[in-house]
């Protein structure tokens, strides 16, 4: 019998705790045993050439199929939103050291940091709430939903600039472009009776309007001065919905500045350290920094009810 590779055994593991939480989740029995002799515990053989992108594909389709039926509530909407790359990322993402969220069950929580004090939460992977931080934004005051649309309406090749590579997000809505957003009518815009509540988010990285809205907001100054930054930033807004479960697969770590509104985040450690770590929750009010390591925490935000949160998002590291 020939020896696992440690590459080996950490693909199998994976996909042992994959299918561990597939049978939690209530996919069928019958349906999981069809790919069994993926995760084998008798370690038969070693995965080796074609027959690893074989696995590699069934388990792309076996985690598709896993999240449009069963996983849907845990990881995204019953819809299936997320691309197939991501996927293929979850399938092949790095076993996480469980240090970073063991014994963690709630956010630190800082008042009035300086750039100094904050040197050492700078990169940590445990979740933060800086509060206050950015009541001082313009944003706070001037951003609303049509502040955006004015700025969109009124720009030539905005609506392009998604098309070549600024990604939208509608998460669970029935809105499948920012366009469409825009074109709400104004009773769904506001939220009123009887209307489908809303939440979308999309990069901001049109020159021309990434330059206007900049004048509003600027990054957290408590961030460290040689962070690198990116050259764009997300927008989310809208109502009660939120976002649904998921990791992030970005280099940097996330800040989000919650302009208006109030928000609710649950986070969950990756599925390799649910023996160590524990799931929450914690709640954002006006004014407040998230910081998070959305690239090893699974995270959801929710709104309360009847309210509108706006919130700036980006990276640093």
């Amino acid at each position: 019998m020939q020896k696992l590779t440690n590459d080996n055994w950490i693909i199998r593991k994976k996909l042992r705790l994959l299918q561990k939480r597939a049978v939690e989740k209530g996919l069928d029995g019958e349906f999981l045993k069809q790919y069994n002799y993926i995760c084998n515990l008798n370690n038969e053989t070693v995965i080796k050439g074609t027959r690893r992108k074989l696995i590699i594909a069934l388990v792309t389709i076996f985690i598709l199929l896993a999240i449009c039926g069963s996983f849907s509530n845990n990881i995204i909407s019953s819809r299936c939103l997320l691309p197939s790359n991501y996927l293929v990322w979850e399938a092949s993402r790095p076993m996480a050291d469980c240090t970073y969220c063991e014994n963690v069950m709630k956010p630190i929580i800082l008042w009035n940091i300086t750039r100094q004090n904050f040197a050492k939460y700078s990169y940590s992977s445990k979740p933060i709430i800086v509060k206050n931080a950015i009541t001082h934004w313009k944003a706070t005051k001037e951003f609303n939903f049509n502040t955006f649309k004015r700025l969109y309406q009124e720009t030539t090749g905005s609506y392009e600039s998604l098309e070549d590579g600024c990604q939208f997000l509608n998460f669970k809505t029935d809105l499948f472009t920012l366009k469409e957003v825009f074109d709400m009518p104004e009773a769904r815009v506001r939220n009123e009776p009887g209307q489908k509540p809303w939440y979308v988010g999309w990069g901001n990285c049109h020159p021309d309007i990434l330059a206007k809205v900049r004048q509003y907001y600027s990054n957290p100054e408590f961030l460290p001065d040689d962070a690198e930054f990116p050259a764009t930033e997300n927008i989310f807004f809208g109502y009660e919905i939120g976002a649904v479960m998921h990791l992030d697969y970005i280099p940097r770590l996330m800040w989000q500045g919650q302009v208006q509104g109030n928000k609710i985040w649950s986070v969950a450690p990756v599925p390799e350290c649910n023996h160590v770590c524990q799931k929450f929750q914690y709640f954002v009010e006006p004014g407040d920094v998230v910081l998070l390591d959305t690239r090893v925490w699974y995270h959801a935000t929710t709104i309360p009810k009847g309210e509108f949160s706006l919130t700036v998002q980006s990276e640093y590291g």
